[in-house]
């Protein structure tokens, strides 16, 4: 089951500057730099944000996360 679990999450809210960004085809490069401009965060930040609130473990965080 999945009582007890928590989710870690990488979501990238597409505002009117990235929708633009899209359209004129900017690089992915550029389109990661805005988008962290706007506070996005990776999966790993995340997971790190939520052990450093002590929800879960560095090392389970870095367990889930390597490629």
């Amino acid at each position: 089951g999945y009582r007890g679990r928590l989710g870690i999450y990488e979501m990238v809210p597409v505002s009117a500057t990235l929708r633009a960004m899209i359209t004129d085809g900017a690089t992915t490069t550029d389109m990661i730099a805005q988008a962290r401009r706007e506070g996005w965060r990776m999966l790993r930040e995340d997971g790190l944000l939520k052990a450093w609130q002590g929800a879960t473990s560095v090392d389970e965080v870095l367990r889930v996360t390597s490629a």
